[in-house]
């Protein structure tokens, strides 16, 4: 005959919640701020009869130390779940009312709450790594993010442990955790492709949809939905089927729209959905340009002014830059802090890593005209396996994009800014020293092709390489040979250009003699051929 259970054994084995009485379903505890009024606790009755409540304890733990347990709530005679159902505890902004009102003040991982029966039982969820092994059962579950709730899924798992019954999941308070029918948008997943499209141009509309409930949908079931406030883009069915917690990537293309900015709604529709919440999101798009115009890029500045960005109002009247943030293409964002005076129609400013190194640095510059931003999101000076290195993006006040430039920063000599030229074509400044608040140099006219100034150089010194094209663009590459027609160096890799332009170059310490510097270029489109030679006197570095 087995002995009798001591207290203990008791907590130990019950402490996941036992399926004979009603048990903790859903723990909302971190909401997106002030988490005052909206955190909840929702407990299931699997039952086919109510289930009285009178004496049970809520409590919460603070897992930073042992046996740091608080009562919440108690339950009161009235107090009962009815057969299959739910009862939530919370606070006074939980919507639909919970059935006890409480201001729980629960904390964010390690921490636990847990239900105390009369009779002895416990059932405990614990989520965030914890130390002492009363805060959880079987494994703690984890730290849900901001906006989460901490959810059994599907609503009745009991697998023996918090890890393997519970994940993050929408709140849904007084409802199912996991409906029979549910499709949703993944949040945050709906992207357009190109993401600044041009007026009237077509552009692909793509997002994540999931099915969240417990049943499999057919193909054809999901019908797709996209619009702005004016009108419907498209409408289409998913042809994809899903099963229970299965995603699909879903495309459409939108007809052209007309510059300005738009709120794309997307939108789904499924018969019988349980969760309406979940089926619609959408996206902040600008169509055409924005007020601001990227003009010139300082990433790797070679003192310590910091780096720099100059933009244009193209917006025809003044603009105050506080209402944009600036960033790279990580996740940083900066605000671009209140500046003197509004920037002017057609006029440039400067965005600053450091506005008074920048002014000690060109002590000529307007300091009206320089903002200040913070934090600033650190440029990269190398590309990646992309051929990129970064990209400056600007953002109005709501989000929407107003300008977003790529860049690479190959064959660009230190300190050298980046410039935008003809056609939209971006490459190394024309004037080494960047011209910051200034319209790019006005290059020295030469006939056609190739020029180099100066021809003679000592080795290790700088020159500077300009070319003139027959076409508004072109692409073009140069290189520089010995007299014997071996290659020594690529000076300027092959690159898109405008027809008309110059960079600085570096020349390496290469043995004294003549060389060749060889230009070959091709138009952007169509036939036709350039070459042009130069010749390179290297001599020997001073002592």
């Amino acid at each position: 005959m087995l002995a009798p259970l001591g207290a203990a054994a008791i907590l130990a084995l019950s402490s996941c919640g036992p399926e004979d009485r009603p048990f903790l379903t859903e723990v909302f505890y971190d909401a997106v701020g002030d988490d005052s009024g909206l955190e909840f606790v929702e407990i299931l009755n699997p039952l086919p009869s109510a289930y009285s409540l009178r004496g049970v304890r809520l409590e919460a733990g603070d897992g930073s130390g042992p046996g740091r347990w608080t009562a919440r709530w108690t339950g009161q005679p009235a107090d009962s779940i009815p057969a299959h159902g739910r009862f939530v505890i919370g606070g006074a902004r939980v919507v639909p009312a919970p059935q006890a009102l409480v201001s729980l003040d629960l904390q964010n991982g390690p921490d636990a709450v847990r239900l105390s029966w009369l009779d002895g039982v416990v059932e405990v969820v614990g989520y965030g790594a914890h130390e002492f092994a009363e805060y959880y059962c079987g494994e703690p579950a984890p730290d849900v993010p901001a906006g989460q709730s901490l959810a059994r899924i599907p609503d009745g798992a009991h697998q023996g442990g918090n890890a393997s019954d519970f994940r993050a999941a929408p709140p849904t308070p007084g409802r199912a955790n996991q409906p029979a029918l549910d499709a949703a948008w993944v949040p945050g997943s709906l992207t357009l492709d190109p993401e600044q499209p041009g007026p009237l141009e077509t552009a692909r509309l793509s997002g994540t949809i999931e099915n969240r409930g417990q049943q499999a949908l057919a193909a054809g079931r999901i019908r797709v939905s996209a619009r702005t406030a004016e009108r419907t883009l498209l409408e289409s069915a998913l042809d994809h089927a899903l099963v229970p917690g299965d995603s699909v990537r879903w495309e459409g293309t939108l007809a052209g729209l007309p510059a300005g900015k738009h709120t794309l709604l997307a939108s789904l529709s499924l018969d019988g959905d349980e969760a309406p919440e979940n089926d619609a999101d959408s996206i902040r798009v600008r169509v055409g340009p924005g007020p601001l115009e990227i003009t010139e890029i300082q990433f790797h500045p070679r003192d310590a002014e910091g780096e720099w960005v100059e933009v244009r109002n193209r917006s025809g009247a003044p603009l105050d830059l506080a209402v944009f943030s600036f960033s790279d293409r990580g996740a940083a964002h900066g605000r671009i802090q209140l500046g003197p005076a509004p920037c002017d129609p057609d006029s440039l400013a400067l965005l600053a890593q450091d506005r008074a190194a920048l002014l000690g640095r060109y002590p000529r510059l307007d300091p009206r005209r320089v903002w200040q931003v913070s934090p600033w999101a650190s440029l990269n000076n190398t590309d990646d396996a992309s051929g990129v290195a970064d990209a400056v993006v600007l953002r109005e006040e709501d989000g929407t994009l107003c300008e977003r430039h790529e860049y690479s920063a190959a064959g660009v000599p230190p300190g050298v800014p980046l410039e935008r030229g003809q056609g939209d074509l971006w490459g190394p400044a024309s004037d080494p020293e960047g011209t910051p608040l200034a319209p790019p140099r006005l290059l020295p006219a030469f006939p056609g092709g190739l020029e180099i100034r100066p021809r003679r150089i000592d080795s290790g010194g700088v020159t500077r390489i300009g070319w003139a094209l027959p076409w508004p663009r072109g692409r073009i590459a140069v290189e520089l040979y010995d007299l014997s027609g071996s290659r020594v160096a690529e000076v300027v890799p092959e690159r898109l250009v405008a027809g008309r332009g110059e960079q600085q170059w570096s020349v390496g310490s290469f043995p004294p003699g003549l060389y060749l510097l060889v230009l070959r270029a091709r138009p952007e489109s169509g036939e036709g051929r350039l070459g042009a030679t130069r010749l390179l006197r290297v001599d020997r570095a001073g002592p």
